[in-house]
Parts: C-alpha cells; sequence; structure tokens
C-alpha cells in the first residue's frame, strides 16, 4: 500500500503543477472568479490542481517515476480502455487531494467544467473510502495546531473559501452531506479545541445531512455548533458575494441540537393548528431540548411554549420526561421523509 501512497503524492503534485503553469485554464478562471484564486499562489499550502484534457498524462508521469501499471489502476488513478491502453481517471478537472487519518493522500476530488458527473470522485480502493477521508484538513495543520474552530461543509471549494476567512476557523470538506463517524474522528485527531461548527449548504438534503452529523461529531466534540446560510446557498458562493456574510454566519452559529429541533418542528407545521398536531410535535422534540447546554433549555422550553401555543408548564412537564431517554439527533433517511402520525398515540 506505500506505493499507493506515493503513486498520489507524485499524482497531486503534478495537478498542482499542471494548474500553476495553466493560469488561463477554466479551472484557473473558476478559482478566480469565485474570490479563490489564493489557492494558486506558489505559497498556498492548498493542494488544489488541474487534471489536464489529455488520455494519459497522469499515466505517462506516473510510469516516469517508476510506478508500475498494476499500483496505477488499483490506486484509481487510471483504467483501461477495452483495446488495454490506460486512460487518466481524471481529464479536465479542477482536483483536490482528500486524506485519511494521518493526512495521507488517499483518493482525489474533481470538479468538472460542464460534464456530468459535476464531482468525480476516486473508486473505492485499499487506502481510500470517501467515508473515511476529508479534503483540507492537511492544509490547516498550524492553524488547527493554534486553535482554529474546525467547520465541516459539503464541497472542497466551500472548505477552501472557510480558510480564506482568517485563522479563527479551518474548513474541512466531507465530501457530501453524511459526515460519518470516522470523518469526525478525523477532525478530532487534529484539533486542539472541543468545539465543532456544521455549515452544510442551505437546501433540504443540506439541513438533513446537518442534523444526521451531529451524533457523528458528539461522540469527538463536547459543543458541536450549527451555522446557518440563507436559502440556496452555501459557503463557496456566500464567500465569492460576501466574505463579511460567512464570517458573521459562522461568528452566529448555535446549538446544533436547538438546530434540531427547528428541522423536526418543520415536519410538523402542516398539523400545529390543533391541539393533537402541538403536542405530538412537542413530544418529538423534547428530547432533543434534553440535549442542549443547561444555559439554554430554560429559553428553548419558553420558545417552543409560544411557537407551539402551549403553556411553558405543559412543555417542561414534556422535556422533564424526556430525561433519560435522550435518543440518537440523526435520523435515517426514512424517518426524515416520513410525515408526523398523529395516531401514534393520544395528547
Amino acid at each position: 500500500m506505500e506505493e499507493f501512497f506515493r503513486a498520489h503524492e507524485i499524482a497531486s503534485a503534478f495537478y498542482r503543477r499542471q494548474l500553476r503553469e495553466s493560469r488561463k485554464s477554466w479551472a484557473a478562471h473558476h478559482l478566480v472568479g469565485r474570490q479563490l484564486g489564493a489557492a494558486l499562489a506558489s505559497d498556498s499550502t492548498w493542494s488544489v490542481g488541474f487534471a489536464p484534457d489529455r488520455w494519459s498524462r497522469l499515466v505517462e508521469h506516473l510510469r516516469a517515476a517508476g510506478i508500475d501499471d498494476q499500483t496505477i489502476v488499483e490506486a484509481g488513478l487510471a483504467k483501461p480502455t477495452r483495446t488495454g491502453f490506460l486512460v487518466d481517471r481524471f481529464r479536465d478537472r479542477l482536483t483536490f487531494v482528500a486524506h485519511d487519518i494521518d493526512l495521507r493522500p488517499v483518493g482525489f476530488v474533481a470538479r468538472a467544467r460542464a460534464a456530468e458527473p459535476k464531482y468525480l470522485n476516486s473508486p473505492n480502493t485499499q487506502i481510500y473510502t470517501k467515508g473515511r477521508s476529508l479534503v483540507g484538513l492537511d492544509a490547516q495543520q498550524a492553524r488547527l495546531a493554534g486553535g482554529a474552530v474546525p467547520v465541516m461543509v459539503e464541497g472542497p471549494t466551500d472548505a477552501l473559501a472557510v480558510s480564506l476567512l482568517g485563522s479563527e476557523w479551518a474548513g474541512a470538506s466531507a465530501c457530501g452531506t453524511a459526515i460519518t463517524h470516522h470523518q469526525a474522528a478525523i477532525v478530532r485527531r487534529w484539533t486542539t479545541g472541543d468545539t465543532v461548527i456544521m455549515m452544510l449548504d442551505a437546501d433540504q438534503a443540506g439541513r438533513r445531512g446537518a442534523v444526521r452529523g451531529l451524533d457523528a461529531l458528539s461522540r469527538h466534540f463536547s459543543s458541536v455548533l450549527v451555522a446557518e446560510l440563507p436559502d440556496g446557498h452555501d459557503p463557496s458562493s456566500t464567500f465569492s458575494t460576501s466574505p463579511s456574510l460567512l464570517r458573521a454566519t459562522l461568528a452566529h452559529a448555535r446549538p446544533g441540537a436547538e438546530f434540531a429541533i427547528d428541522v423536526e418542528l418543520a415536519r410538523w407545521a402542516n398539523v400545529l393548528d390543533h391541539v393533537s398536531g402541538q403536542v405530538e410535535a412537542l413530544r418529538s422534540v423534547a428530547p432533543l431540548v434534553v440535549r442542549l447546554p443547561n444555559d439554554r433549555i430554560a429559553g428553548q422550553i419558553g420558545r417552543l411554549a409560544q411557537r407551539l401555543r402551549l403553556e411553558e408548564r405543559v412543555v417542561s412537564r414534556e422535556v422533564l420526561a424526556a430525561v433519560g431517554r435522550r435518543p440518537k439527533i440523526g435520523a435515517s433517511h426514512d424517518d426524515l421523509d416520513a410525515g408526523p402520525d398523529l395516531n401514534s398515540r393520544s395528547p
């Protein structure tokens, strides 16, 4: 497997050089257009590169470096054609390196200009699985060692955008909405503080992903916060138009359990016009309330009483009853898609 790591180190350096030497490429223009041009600088620690639009440029480079064809294929860097030739897996794409828990390069996430899929990951190999790797932490080791707060995001450009806000935060891309226990462990390994922030895209998939990710991160961090962007935005798009808004969004991150309460209540919105719906909604979120920091529980009880149009003593009673039955915050896809069942129990 050491040859797999070496092949990825060589590939990463190759892609990085291609980007620096192709300042007129669409990939370089894309970064500059999104206000991410700092990644092009020679002193940037970010492993951003460009896979040229050629059939086998990387294969030829790896062969010249002494990597054999079997290793190139099994490492997921190329694939054979029906006629037996090896062609690069990534062509004409902006590339980001994925790293494992030891911050060794294990795979790539590559963005296309217009082709589908927009993002293409390395295939599963002996050293790479998407859920066991992250993009971005390798570039920010010193920052994290100095106390920067890690920020979990979806896409690699989102992580880069967060990193350009300053030394207070360090972006890490899960390459999707699913944050796994393995990825949470990677972040914990390289973080000195005990706080982590999630800032996923402001759409339905992002909100559901944030709720599901709370338990994975809560295993490793005592404080898991969620930063909420305006609807339809992601960290990268927000940074390109208003870095100050992205910074303010992170500065006002709130407890993840509080965010999960709002997501859960939104599922009950259509039945909150009568008492049975109000009480069932309360019972569904009460176990989440007890997951909040102690100094926020009283305020949340008052907020729920007002929102559900119930007396505070009723809300307090249900929250007290929820103590000792604190379920996982994250719900399954099926649970999140299902609607409330008012026949499950009487109010």
